[in-house]
Order: C-alpha cells, then structure tokens, then sequence
C-alpha cells in the first residue's frame, strides 16, 4: 500500500507533565500545534517558555480544580513526522523554576481518575472534529448522582480556552492548536492502512460533569496490604 501518514502534515506535539502523590506516580497530558495545509515549524525554546509560563497560573490557583499532590514539572514540544515519529528532530523542554503544585487544598483522588476535555475541531464532526485531553489531578467532589458541578466543569472549559488564546496569540506558535487525524481505516487483503489524514483548527473546549477513567501502569507507587484471618 506504500507510505500512510499518522498526520496530514508535520505537527509539534506539546506535553505538559509532572509527578503527583509524593512522586510515586507521573502524570502526563498533551495536545498538537501546527496548520491544516502546511507542515509546522519546529518549536522554540520561546514557545515552550510561553506554554510553562501561560499554565503555571491556571494549575496553582486556589481557586482551581488541580489538587495540592499533584506537581507541574515540565513542558515538552517535539516536531512530530508525517509518519507520527521524531525523525532526527529533538525535543525542546521547559522547567519551572520551583516546584508549581496545585492550588486546590483538598483530598487527592485516585491516579486513574481523570476528567476530559473535549477539544472542538471545526463543526465538531468528522475527521478531526474532536480530540481529547485527560486532566491530570482535578480533585473536585461529586453531588448525590455521581456528577461534578457546573461551576467547576465550567471554570476548567473557559481556563483551558484562555490557555490555547494565550498560546494561539503568542508570535512564536508553530501554527495555532489542532487535531490530529490520521484518516479513515482501510483494510485491503489485509494490510491495514489510512487515508484522507486531516488536521482541524481548534475553536472550542467541553467539559463534562463525570470522571472518567484512564488506565495507568504504576511507577513507584509502593502497595502496602492487610490481612485478616478467616475461621476454619
């Protein structure tokens, strides 16, 4: 079938990463830059800075959702191949300079409960109409129906928008954020392959009210059991 892209053109993969519950585990989530008919550039140590200096503020207010255990370490942008590889191409990174924990004071949840962002492409429908973010360390309780409150889902929709704006404005964007779609499946004898790669400029965020889970592999979170006996 010869080559299949994973992207239309050349993207920049962005990562925002960091440890949480005393640095047994890592967290990580991320999103993509570049253009719908063109391949991006590869990204700045400027741009990187911007991403690092535009989220701290968002993660450590104590009017926010991100829980105190939780810790922002470091941003990570790398120009991503057709092919959805590296390439020869190495990844810029940004650190703060101190430790940025959440803001929000209460009780973390468990490491594989994490909320969605809905990232809006276009109309919404179709090939690269939606993708995907999972929050790392929201830490907000629940009503009576298992549903978290509209002011909290609402004030996580309009930061993460602002977040992009901020992003989007900034002069030294490669491009502005998209979805990344690699196109539709084909199966032909079978030798799986894609076509009609697409990328779709974002122009919303959504935010529902229930957690949803994301499956983890442990780092060095330690399990500690107990036991009791049962009679003969």
């Amino acid at each position: 079938m010869g080559f299949t892209p994973d992207s239309a053109q050349k993207v920049v993969h962005v990562t925002l990463h960091g440890d949480m519950l005393g640095g047994g585990e890592e967290w990580q989530t991320g999103f993509y830059y570049g253009f719908a008919d063109q391949d991006a550039p590869t990204p700045t140590q400027a741009f990187v800075d911007a991403v690092r200096d535009a989220w701290i503020p968002i993660w450590t207010s104590n009017t926010g959702p991100y829980c105190y255990a939780y810790h922002f370490t470091g941003v990570k942008a790398v120009l991503l191949e057709k092919n959805g590889k590296y390439g020869s191409n190495e990844p810029v990174e940004s650190f703060p300079t101190s430790t940025q924990a959440g803001g929000y004071p209460g009780a973390p949840l468990p490491p594989q409960c994490a909320l969605v962002a809905t990232l809006i492409g276009g109309s919404g429908k179709g090939l690269g109409g939606k993708g995907r973010m999972y929050l790392p360390g929201v830490s907000q309780g629940i009503d009576t129906t298992g549903h978290l409150s509209a002011t909290v889902t609402q004030r996580i929709a309009t930061d993460l928008a602002a977040f992009f704006n901020t992003l989007d404005s900034n002069i030294n964007a490669p491009g502005h954020v998209i979805n990344v779609s690699r196109g539709h499946k084909v199966d032909l004898l079978g030798v799986v392959s894609y076509d009609n790669a697409r990328n779709v400029k974002v122009n919303g965020v959504r935010v529902g009210n229930v957690y949803d889970t994301q499956r983890r592999r442990r780092n060095a979170l330690a399990e500690v059991y107990s036991s009791a006996t049962v009679a003969d």
